[in-house]
């Protein structure tokens, strides 16, 4: 093999992120539309998490992020637009964190789901035990007036039948 000649790997595992980004760029103008590359950037730009999870989400975000790299260019506007992009409830769990890397957004994203999937389960559990409570106390008054109106029918000692003479 010739020392002067650099593999695809070599020149991967060498070269820099500004550097991968010129290439990137320069092989998209080559091979790819310039109308697919502005819709996979519309697609980024509009990208919300809505029905997948926190990892769905990010792999999708990843896969995008390429097209509008410019509009993510810092890890710190990474992270924004990601954070921007969580369901609300994970995103309120998250956001006063203000984290500025990536991995550490998204496994504390995860923990903020499974945090408020665990608060959902508790809140349901505890409306039914109220219900529960609720429907305890209703069938003890409701047997405590039956028993009170069946007596106060016969408290005045007359049967209907000696009132009418």
């Amino acid at each position: 093999m010739d020392p002067d000649v650099a593999t695809a790997d070599d020149m991967e595992s060498n070269a820099s992120a500004p550097t991968e980004r010129i290439a990137l760029e320069e092989f998209q103008k080559k091979y790819i539309s310039q109308w697919f590359i502005d819709q996979k950037r519309k697609e980024f730009l509009k990208l919300k998490q809505i029905r997948m999870t926190v990892a769905e989400y990010e792999r999708e975000f990843v896969r995008l992020s390429k097209y509008g790299w410019k509009c993510v260019s810092i890890e710190a506007m990474m992270c924004k637009r990601f954070e921007d992009g969580l369901n609300k409830e994970i995103h309120l769990l998250v956001g006063i964190l203000k984290l500025k890397e990536l991995v550490v957004l998204v496994e504390r994203s995860c923990k903020a789901k499974e945090l408020a999937k665990e608060k959902r389960k508790a809140n349901i559990e505890s409306h039914d035990s109220k219900k529960r409570q609720r429907g305890k106390s209703h069938q003890t008054s409701s047997k405590r007036s039956r028993v009170f109106s069946a007596r106060s029918n016969t408290s005045g000692g007359f049967s209907s039948r000696n009132k009418s003479k």
